[in-house]
């Protein structure tokens, strides 16, 4: 979404340059220049959040993944052990 916004603000700022009149001039050229800086604002921020959001959902599905593999290797000892146990100790 950035890049077509910049895209904009640069096609106004170029065609800022074509006016004969230099306070014209100057206060399009002021205007472009607050355009960019409002986005560069709005891009920094979206960007934070966005990265914020990304890390916590990482570490979320990082935790599920170390539970279910921990649930894993532990079903997994005790049938080992109970089979080793039903050789040793037979059932009556």
């Amino acid at each position: 979404m950035v890049h077509p916004a910049f895209g904009v603000v640069y096609a106004r700022g170029i065609t800022g340059f074509s006016d004969p009149d230099p306070h014209l001039r100057r206060h399009d050229g002021d205007r472009t220049a607050l355009y960019f800086f409002i986005i560069a604002l709005l891009s920094t921020c979206t960007i934070g959040v966005q990265n914020y959001m990304f890390g916590s959902e990482a570490a979320a599905l990082t935790a599920k993944i170390r539970s279910l593999s921990f649930r894993a290797i532990l079903r997994q000892d005790s049938e080992f052990l109970l089979c080793i146990r039903s050789f040793i100790i037979p059932a009556f």
